[in-house]
């Protein structure tokens, strides 16, 4: 890849997760720094040597843009997997989660950046800014496009996760945490996946808070499997809505309604990135083989546990229209509504209406008075008496 190829990749994941144009360029200066944008392997790390790179090099584990610590301790990834690392997109997701921690759009930029890197020289950043700056203004011009929503992302890693072993993902499954809430729902229930005594893992949890903002914990990298459905696990992404019960009614789910729509921009995305379906299933699972649907699918369809998750009271409606507008899917509109006589007429039709009464359809008489007009009709009655 080119050096334009690989920013071009960094902008695309800092507007997926939301992060502003200062934040990009932070990150810009950052790959000036560590590597040049040069994709460095590293021959402490034997399977970076597998993946396609420019140069070898020997600082302790790192590798990619970013120089990232390709480390695993106490259960977790100091930063990711060879691969991750290695990969643009990825790496500068891996580099926005934490940046996104930080009130990184005031203050030293500089300053930001090495809290992240936890560099040696750590005044060099600052010194990449303005170069950043100008990279940056000649390639954000690029048409990209986003409809992402509004949501804050980060990672909290559960080590409850399993090989795919070689099987794609083929479907996008949701569910509820039967407990938990509050304002850092997301994040709270991603923290107990995160003990390995507990044996779950979603690769997605998600919450409203109280004022509205919207909060993606990531859990599991998607290319393995979470531990959320037995047997399904191999072939579906899950995402927990964070804090919800399955009794819950429409109108508790509506005050979600924000969190239902980031879950569907997501599913979404992962139905791209995958190439599976993002045809929307829900009970009673008649509509054919989701692409998305709930846990409660694994119960009926696929034989598996007795989950009914994520309840009846769901707004399926809300989350297939907000799945059908992430997709660019054409939607049926509406037929008009009909037209009730006289309450939704116009004065003027109102008018027409009296006029025809009076003179006929056609303004010439009514046919079955002689071709005369009510008035005229009603007067030659009374004459002739």
């Amino acid at each position: 890849m080119t050096n334009d190829a690989y920013a071009r990749e960094i902008i695309r994941a800092g507007r997926d997760l939301g992060i502003t144009p200062r934040g990009i360029v932070i990150a810009f200066a950052t790959v000036y720094v560590e590597s040049n944008w040069i994709m460095w392997a590293n021959a402490a790390v034997p399977e970076s040597l597998a993946i396609p790179h420019e140069r070898v090099g020997s600082d302790g584990k790192s590798v990619g843009l970013f120089q990232q610590q390709v480390v695993w301790g106490n259960g977790a990834w100091w930063w990711g997997s060879a691969a991750d690392c290695m990969d643009p997109y990825k790496s500068a997701r891996l580099f926005f989660q934490r940046l996104a921690k930080r009130d990184y759009n005031n203050g030293d930029p500089g300053a930001h950046a090495q809290a992240i890197q936890q560099s040696a020289y750590p005044d060099r950043y600052g010194q990449r800014m303005s170069e950043a700056q100008a990279y940056y203004d000649r390639l954000a011009g690029d048409p990209v496009p986003d409809n992402r929503p509004a949501y804050n992302e980060f990672p909290i890693w559960s080590p409850s996760t399993s090989s795919r072993n070689g099987i794609k993902p083929t479907m996008f499954l949701i569910h509820t945490q039967e407990g938990g809430g509050g304002n850092s729902a997301a994040e709270d229930l991603a923290n107990y996946l995160a003990n390995p005594a507990n044996q779950v893992s979603y690769h997605y949890t998600i919450s409203q808070a109280s004022d509205g903002g919207v909060t993606v914990v990531d859990c599991a990298d998607t290319d393995e499997a979470s531990w959320s459905v037995g047997n399904a696990n191999s072939i579906s992404i899950n995402l927990c809505f964070a804090g919800s019960r399955a009794s819950w009614t429409r109108d508790q789910w509506l005050q979600q309604a924000k969190a239902i729509d980031v879950a569907a921009y997501l599913a979404v995305q992962d139905a791209k990135k995958y190439s599976f379906s993002t045809l929307v299933v829900p009970p009673p699972y008649s509509a054919g083989r989701p692409g998305i649907s709930d846990h409660r699918w694994v119960t009926d369809v696929f034989k598996w546990g007795t989950h009914t998750d994520v309840g009846s009271g769901f707004p399926w409606d809300v989350f297939a229209a907000s799945v059908a507008k992430y997709a660019g899917e054409p939607t049926t509109p509406e037929p008009p509504a009909e037209k009730r006589f006289p309450d939704d007429w116009t004065d003027r039709e109102l008018m027409v209406e009296i006029l025809r009464q009076l003179r006929g359809p056609t303004l010439a008489g009514w046919a079955q008075l002689g071709d005369k007009s009510l008035v005229d009709a009603v007067a030659e009655l009374r004459g002739a008496k």
